[in-house]
């Protein structure tokens, strides 16, 4: 008999990628017995970068942040242990990251997107001032991929 307190242990895939200034790729997709939980879509969207997984109509099931995927800076680490560590710009430089993601039965698309915050509207000539009522940020599809299910 199954304990129905605890959860059904949904699957997961683990997905590696690649980037640099041509764009994202996806090199690994693998299956893991896992479950992640915690990373459902919220309404209270942040900004920064995250893999999504779609259903195949494309709505948003599960939103996963990586927050190292797209750094502008790297570490670098003098060879006389005496002086500091710095950080030096590595925007555009090619990199990778590794990000386990649950995976739903309905799940059919990988999505890499960047959410930006929304731009501030100016306010129109002649307008009565009022606080702003917050934009809905800007969400950019970096790239996407069709999951790949075992058979």
């Amino acid at each position: 008999m199954q304990d129905v307190s605890q959860p059904a242990v949904q699957g997961a895939i683990r997905l590696i990628f690649e980037h640099d200034a041509d764009g994202v790729r996806l090199v690994l997709q693998q299956a893991v017995n896992l479950a992640v939980t915690g990373f459902d879509v919220h309404p209270d969207v942040r900004p920064g970068h995250y893999v999504e997984i779609r259903d195949a109509a494309g709505t948003a099931l599960t939103r996963v942040p990586v927050h190292t995927a797209f750094t502008g800076s790297t570490e670098v680490f003098p060879e006389d242990h005496g002086e500091p560590i710095t950080r030096v710009d590595a925007s555009g430089q090619p990199g990778a990251f590794t990000v386990v993601v649950p995976a739903p039965e309905a799940a059919a698309q990988i999505a890499v997107v960047r959410i930006a915050p929304a731009a501030p509207s100016a306010p129109k000539p002649g307008a009565e001032m009022r606080s702003p009522a917050p934009a809905e940020p800007e969400v950019t599809d970096l790239a996407s991929f069709p999951i790949e299910r075992a058979k």
